[in-house]
């Protein structure tokens, strides 16, 4: 196990949590410059612009794969242990003065930087089950019985 976690590069997990908080932080994020204040913004009664409406699918759709990628990656159980380590994580920083419950601001910004871990995290999944384990992760198919 030490072989592996020395083995394995730190730069792959920090690269795909990288990539998932610029999907999460440009879909919402509290300074309003992302694709959800861009939708809100464009709802003047009149229809949205088409550009709008696209960009708002794509953001979906990517926040959708990435979120099923995790959820294959890691697993019920997997999810269990990651929802126990952010939920000591808010715990220390609420005790530490990091974040307070008074500022919403705070708040949102470190749940879109725990769920962009998460995500980041379920990306590389598989990647780490198999430096640990020597285990190659594969998806079972119902499609493929004859």
């Amino acid at each position: 196990m030490l072989k592996a976690i020395k083995d394995s590069s730190p730069a792959v997990l920090l690269v795909r949590i990288l990539i998932a908080a610029l999907v999460v932080f440009g879909s919402y994020n509290p300074t309003g410059t992302s694709v959800f204040h861009w939708v809100t913004n464009s709802l003047n009664g009149d229809m949205p612009d088409a550009w709008v409406v696209l960009g708002a699918i794509v953001t979906i759709l990517i926040n959708v794969v990435l979120l099923i990628a995790a959820w294959k990656a890691l697993g019920k159980i997997g999810i269990f242990i990651v929802l126990i380590l952010f939920a000591a994580l808010v715990y220390l920083a609420l005790q530490e003065g990091v974040v307070s419950t008074s500022n919403n601001d705070s708040l949102q910004w470190l749940a879109l930087t725990l769920y962009s871990v998460f995500l980041g995290i379920g990306l590389s999944g598989a990647i780490l089950w198999r430096r640990a384990t020597g285990q190659v992760v594969t998806d079972e198919s119902d499609d493929l019985h004859e």
